[in-house]
């Protein structure tokens, strides 16, 4: 997967259902770092994975 960065970046997906809503955590394949997000089940998980590699990009960013 590519990041707005345009490098590219190994990205692990693990899609989850708790209840009424849908985990999504995404791992860098390079560093580890892993974020999680969540919405409904009704939600399309493609876009759970958009908002995920949003927050992963934000979090390796910062640091």
């Amino acid at each position: 997967m590519t990041t707005r960065n345009t490098v590219p970046r190994e990205i692990y997906f693990e899609l989850r259902q708790v209840g009424t809503y849908l985990r999504c955590t995404a791992i860098d394949g390079k560093t580890g770092v892993e974020v999680t997000v969540a919405g409904p089940v009704s939600r399309n998980p493609e876009q759970l994975k958009r908002v995920a590699v949003q927050k992963l990009e934000y979090v390796l960013n910062k640091g």
